[in-house]
């Protein structure tokens, strides 16, 4: 238990996939602001992308976030598992699509 607490306050806190933080071209956005982001560029609502993927995944969804990324704004969706771990799911916000850490 005491694991799954530490994972999640992990995730919570953005201390995301050691590769996350060498890319200096990822910010992410607040909740205020990720919701301007939502209605000015058209991008697709966050919480539908999460039970897609999380029923694609078969794991549990934790949270999302909206993050510039490069020049794309991608969603960052952290999922539990089944066996316990957490995952993190990379998808574009305009068009629904994976994202990766080439894109």
């Amino acid at each position: 238990m005491v694991y799954l607490i530490a994972v999640v306050a992990t995730a919570y806190l953005g201390w995301g996939p050691a590769w996350a933080e060498t890319q200096p071209d990822r910010v992410c956005f607040s909740t205020a602001e990720s919701r301007e982001k939502i209605q000015a560029h058209g991008l697709l609502e966050p919480f539908q992308l999460m039970r897609a993927t999380a029923s694609r995944l078969h794991a549990e969804a934790l949270g999302v976030k909206l993050c510039r990324w490069q020049d794309s704004l991608i969603y960052e969706l952290s999922m539990l598992r089944h066996d316990g771990h957490v995952i993190y799911v990379f998808i574009n916000a305009k068009n629904g699509q994976p994202a990766g850490p080439k894109q």
